[in-house]
């Protein structure tokens, strides 16, 4: 069989798969808008979108810039037609006159449509939770638009909206980046605005072949306090972030973001703040300018090199938790709605350091990871209750003595078959510490195993197949792993712990 009929047969049974099999909601970013400004294919920047190869990257921590050649600014580089604001005379006017500026003729929007169907295993504890084994539900679940572009070399911008058919309209994403403040290029940026996500890594918040984020989108705090939803690293981050790289090399960020609270009570005094430092030895530099690697750079596979990348950083934040113990909303009306407990602040202070390795060899890449979150007052207290016979009210007690500590281990391993195939295989592992005299014992473990296989039917089309298959040991005081980015697996009332294989995954977006 030659070569190129093997590779349509091949790329024609995934397809297949993919209209029997689609799934869970998984979101991706990449913006043909940036392809239109520079007339320039979505794979100068991304193999599998959103994946990022070592230009885009450098593209990203610039600002949505290109790197400089011998000196060249970002405006050099654009090859779609523009729009002038003004005369370029009116610069020796100011201020007497506007400043003048410059747009894309064409509308910087992009649009997405993510979609996706998840396969049950018959007998798994996912399947008991949907009740089903597969429904077309969510075979179109998201639609993002997104705008992208620049006012000038220094000012750009980016904007994410998205529409959903569970959660509605939501601005996800939108920042203004000051790029190149003082001093030498990149070492001084401002972001401002509502961050793609805080910037942990020396790499992007969508950094995976297999799952939307690098980082786990774990909510340690979900799995204390159902009402918990703060997850370290993760998207929708209002606040700054002043970042930059110095001697090509050496990368950092530091930011302050607003804090999260639970439904139903008050916004509280933004809190939290974190700090991340980086370096990279070997490849492309971490702003594309500085010497190249050990190995030349290779046009036929942009993606390949031999590279290092080591990160670290640290996290304070605050959470404003229910913590169970409020009042009925009239007690005295025992004849009214049933008991129904107002929620009650409590505040939870969490520390977290982490640590991430990526290293590179041609076409192999593995990333692994390393998370300690420390939470301060997670647990919800002893509820209140009301005795609607005596008509009496017995006050609840807030829990602000138990803390609790967790670990979050993952790896991923892909390799890059072409630039279009990539197979990979991703592990995590997440280990609380639980306060025994609240009746869960002393430790819940939860480990999973997510092997898959992502494509590009077209450039601008991705589908990614993934399983899951997950063990865990003990329950979070939540009561369940769902808050764990996804997991299923439940040990029942008796059983110390359990493994079981839960889901066949298959998404598709399509970008344009």
């Amino acid at each position: 069989m030659r070569r190129p009929f093997r590779i349509s047969v091949l790329v024609g049974v995934l397809v297949a798969f993919a209209l029997v099999l689609f799934g869970e909601i998984k979101q991706a970013h990449a913006l043909p808008s940036f392809s239109r400004k520079y007339q320039t294919s979505c794979l100068t920047c991304h193999t599998i979108y959103p994946m990022l190869n070592s230009f885009g990257e450098a593209f990203r921590r610039n600002g949505y810039r290109f790197p400089s050649v011998k000196g060249s600014l970002d405006s050099d580089s654009i090859r779609g037609s523009e729009i002038a604001l003004g005369q370029e005379e009116y610069v020796k006017l100011f201020p007497d006159s506007v400043f003048p500026d410059k747009i894309m003729e064409a509308v910087p929007l992009s649009i997405m449509l993510n979609g996706a169907i998840t396969a049950n295993f018959p007998d798994s504890d996912a399947k008991a939770a949907a009740g089903n084994v597969i429904s077309p539900n969510g075979v179109v679940g998201e639609a993002h638009i997104f705008a992208g572009g620049a006012f000038n070399d220094n000012l750009t911008y980016f904007a994410q909206l998205t529409l959903s058919t569970e959660e509605g309209v939501d601005i996800e994403t939108g920042y203004l980046l000051w790029n190149d403040i003082v001093g030498p290029r990149h070492m001084v940026n401002l972001w401002l605005g509502r961050l793609m996500a805080p910037q942990l890594t020396s790499f992007a918040l969508h950094s995976s072949y297999l799952s939307d984020s690098m980082l786990p989108a774990i909510s340690i705090a979900g799995l204390y306090n159902p009402t918990g939803s703060f997850a370290v690293g993760q998207p929708h981050a209002d606040g700054f972030e002043l970042n930059g790289i110095i001697a090509h090399r050496f990368g950092y960020s530091v930011g302050w973001l607003a804090s999260s609270q639970a439904a139903g009570l008050g916004t509280i005094d933004a809190e939290d703040v974190y700090a991340h430092i980086g370096i990279k030895s070997g490849g492309v530099a971490l702003d594309g300018e500085g010497k190249y690697g050990p190995n030349p750079y290779d046009s036929k596979r942009p993606w390949a090199e031999k590279s290092i990348t080591l990160d670290l950083f640290a996290y304070h934040g605050m959470n404003l938790l229910d913590n169970g113990t409020g009042t009925p909303p009239d007690a005295s009306n025992p004849g009214g709605l049933a008991f129904q407990p107002n929620p009650v602040g409590q505040k939870d202070s969490v520390g977290v350091l982490g640590g991430a390795i990526r290293a590179q060899y041609e076409s192999a890449i593995l990333t692994a990871g390393l998370q300690f979150e420390h939470h301060d007052s997670p647990y919800q207290g002893t509820p209140a209750t009301f005795d609607y016979g005596s008509l009496s009210l017995t006050p609840g007690t807030p829990n602000t003595t138990s803390s609790g500590d967790a670990w979050v281990q993952y790896n991923e391993l892909d390799y890059v078959i072409f630039p279009w195939l990539v197979p990979g295989v991703r592990t995590e592992l997440t280990t609380m510490a639980l306060d025994s005299t609240l009746g869960n014992g002393n430790r819940a473990t939860l480990f999973r195993l997510i092997p898959g296989v992502a494509t590009l039917i077209r450039p601008n089309i991705r589908l990614i197949l993934t399983g899951d298959f997950e063990w865990a040991q003990g329950m979070p005081m939540a009561g369940g792993w769902d808050a764990a980015g996804g997991a299923i697996v439940a040990p029942g009332p008796n059983q110390a712990s359990k493994i079981e294989a839960e889901t066949i995954t298959a998404t598709m977006n399509m970008a344009f």
